[in-house]
């Protein structure tokens, strides 16, 4: 699970260390959730401009894989049902190193609902302290079996141990994850795949057909209808005027408005993205109403209320920016909302006594935004006599593309890219 950095947590012994990162990973009873069962989310101009309509199927796709998954409630006690490795492989699509846009948006989605990388953590640092010149490490585990709910050495079948290591360039230490079997081959959850901290993380021309027996594990410890916590409605939502469609109408009633904001609620089994519409023509969102049915407990009880929340932008705002670069120059890829207050919020001071890390809530607005810079050349030198610094002498960064298992020739963005064109560019020739 994934929640804003304890204190504890600190970029010396792994967290955060090189920047990227938006939060630590948390024990359980300590997660973060949305407690609405419909999440708006929508395109703005800079998307459309840069992705084109191509671009929005694509994002489409990854929010389709997550409303087709069923309801928490309904799947098997193992997960059975659920493949331990997702990824495929188009060589087309690695050659011209495409990264699928649809996947890595899908990556990032993982994290925006609560969950941390699983192969990044299954063995983390809780401390380093140096006594009498001698480093002791102090190594915990924040995986967790998506059945027994146990701390696990394992994601996805594949089991880990670890090795811990100076990191010299930053410099921080951190417990690497190594396989035990060196055949296997990781990591293998979509909610590890935009992690590139050492090398993790989606390959070129890698793409993800569905989410993993562990991804669909935490999303249904999250928010399975018997995980209770005491949660606040989203700011802004208010009693619903018009009530249930299936309640009677009643002229007489009073305080129509009033709403049960502070109150234990479970979790709400399935989450379902609905895109927002933007309207071209005056650059904004068109407003909409979300009214749905908001269940809490109370003295034992369950309680439905009819709660509605007015948005004039979308819970997850999708962009393109050129983002900047990093400290070697090299622009990055993707930036996303941090685990940050009032978008994440601590709720532990309402569920208990203790100081803990949660469990809290997500609030939104969410802000995904994908490099717009484009194709670039890397130079480096020159020295020791090298020849001047030409394109030929240069290495291409990756591409935002699209592409599947088919033998159709995969899309290049930006809009007005041509898969023959990155051909001409990488490989030469007529």
């Amino acid at each position: 699970m994934l929640g804003p950095y304890e204190a504890w947590q600190t970029p010396d012994i792994g967290y955060n260390p090189v920047g990227g990162d938006i939060g630590g990973p948390m024990n359980l009873g300590e997660e973060y959730r949305w407690n609405v069962k419909t999440i708006t989310y929508g395109f703005d101009e800079s998307f459309l401009n840069y992705f084109g309509q191509d671009g929005v199927t694509a994002v489409n796709k990854a929010f389709a894989l997550l409303n087709n998954l069923p309801a928490f409630s309904q799947t098997s006690s193992n997960l059975l049902e659920f493949s331990t490795d997702t990824r495929r492989d188009n060589y087309q699509a690695s050659a011209l190193a495409l990264l699928d846009l649809k996947s890595y948006v899908l990556g990032t989605l993982m994290e925006e609902v609560g969950l941390a990388s699983p192969d990044r953590y299954v063995w983390t640092l809780r401390s380093r302290v140096v006594i009498n010149n001698l480093p002791l490490y102090t190594v915990i585990r924040r995986n967790f079996d998506p059945a027994t709910l146990a701390p696990s050495s394992y994601v996805n079948g594949v089991l880990y141990t670890y090795t811990i290591l100076p990191i010299t360039i930053d410099p921080f230490y951190d417990a690497i994850e190594i396989p035990v079997d060196p055949l296997a081959v990781g990591p293998t959850a979509v909610a590890s795949s935009i992690d590139d901290l050492l090398g993790l993380g989606l390959g070129f021309g890698q793409f993800f057909v569905g989410l993993t027996r562990d991804d669909v594990g935490g999303l249904r410890y999250l928010y399975r209808p018997n995980n209770y916590n005491i949660e606040n409605l989203i700011p802004g939502t208010t009693g619903s005027s018009v009530g249930s469609p299936y309640l009677p109408y009643d002229p007489n009633a009073t305080n129509r408005n009033a709403v049960v904001d502070t109150a234990l609620r479970p979790g709400v089994n399935h989450l379902t993205f609905v895109q927002g519409q933007y309207d071209s023509m005056v650059g904004n969102f068109i407003t909409i109403t979300n009214q749905y049915q908001d269940t809490y407990v109370s003295n034992s009880t369950a309680i439905t209320q009819s709660a509605q929340r007015i948005l004039t932008q979308p819970d997850i705002l999708i962009m393109a920016e050129d983002l900047g670069v990093n400290a070697n120059g090299i622009p990055l890829i993707m930036r996303r909302t941090g685990t940050v207050a009032p978008i994440w919020v601590n709720n532990n001071g309402i569920n208990g006594q203790g100081v803990n890390a949660g469990p809290g809530q997500i609030n939104g607005q969410v802000v995904i935004s994908l490099s717009k810079v484009g194709p670039y050349i890397r130079n480096a030198g020159p020295l020791n006599g090298q020849s001047s610094l030409t394109e030929e002498t240069g290495n291409s960064s990756f591409v935002w593309g699209s592409f599947d298992a088919t033998t159709n020739a995969p899309i290049v963005y930006p809009t007005g890219s041509s898969i023959y064109e990155l051909e001409q560019q990488i490989f030469g020739g007529n």
